[in-house]
């Protein structure tokens, strides 16, 4: 018996053929040699299976992923200003540098140019070969809405929908991370001052619109996931001048643990942030349409330390 060669046919078919030929092939041989050809092909089976339950990212596709930045730092009406959210743009532009995202980078957008640059990005020619995509939106906000420097409103809505299978079918089957902070809801123009005499900005615009849902429309929604600073109907605060604390945990922990964790459990790690904060003000990020499939790792095996800007 050619036994190296053996070993290499029965180890490399044995996840195509059913396992009882396997079983069969394995008893038909001396005890010993069966035994460790079984134990041999069964945790080949068992890799093979866990890599069915993890979405493939390849040296290549890596080489062609791609985000969308998105963040809304001036208004119309200067008094709705975000001082300080530059920073947010340079924590997250670090992170993808990082992460080897490409980044499609905008500033201070009216609502229609938001949903523009969604449809632009929509047909980017990366899109075919990347492996994932990320979408992040910064504004004020309301519940569904962000605002745009128009302070009209985009409904978060079409960002699903400009990205979902029937719209951007170059995205089929690969995760679509969306992050978006803003306040869903509160009362207008409130500042609180923590003990710390801090003052703590509000991301809250009160909507103008209805946000009345279209009804009668099915949306073909996969691998999605979305990662929003605050619960329905909440807050999402920032400190003026330096940066939001829900920006500055996702770069901390995607940073420090992306070499081992899949991305829920990355977002986890960054709710537990705030679920330990000994800060006055009450925030609890939340992770919402959740339609991913399956374990999304962005850099297994390298990792490293955020640092402050």
């Amino acid at each position: 018996i050619n036994f190296e060669k053996l070993q290499e046919v029965i180890m490399t078919e044995w996840v195509a053929i059913s396992q009882d030929l396997a079983q069969k092939l394995i008893e038909s041989m001396p005890n010993r040699i069966a035994k460790v050809l079984k134990r041999r092909a069964n945790t080949a089976n068992t890799d093979s299976l866990h890599k069915c339950h993890i979405y493939p990212v390849t040296e290549y596709s890596k080489s062609q992923r791609i985000a969308l930045l998105i963040n809304i730092i001036h208004f119309h009406n200067p008094k709705s200003n975000r001082h300080g959210a530059e920073y947010d743009t340079q924590a997250m532009l670090s992170l993808f540098h990082f992460l080897g995202y490409e980044v499609v980078d905008y500033q201070d957008l009216t609502a229609q140019e938001i949903d523009e640059a969604l449809i632009n990005f929509s047909k980017h020619p990366k899109l075919f070969n990347t492996d994932s995509v990320f979408v992040v939106l910064m504004s004020h906000g309301g519940l569904g809405t962000i605002c745009g420097s128009d302070l009209k409103d985009f409904e978060t809505d079409k960002i699903y929908e400009r990205l979902n299978t029937k719209n951007c079918p170059a995205l089929m089957n690969k995760p679509k991370v969306i992050i978006i902070q803003a306040c869903t809801g509160g009362n207008e123009g409130v500042v609180k001052v923590s003990g710390s005499r801090q003052v703590m900005a509000t991301e809250y615009i009160r909507s103008s619109s209805k946000n009345v849902a279209k009804g009668g429309m099915v949306h073909a929604e996969k691998d999605f996931i979305g990662f929003y600073s605050s619960t329905r109907y909440t807050f999402s605060y920032r400190i003026p001048k330096y940066r939001s604390d829900f920006i500055h945990y996702i770069c901390d922990v995607i940073f420090t643990y992306c070499h081992k964790d899949d991305i829920e459990e990355l977002f986890k790690k960054v709710m537990q942030h705030f679920e330990d904060s000994p800060s006055e003000h009450m925030q609890m990020p939340t992770k919402e349409r959740d339609t991913l499939t399956k374990e999304f790792y962005l850099l297994p095996g390298k990792s490293h330390r955020f640092s402050e800007f």
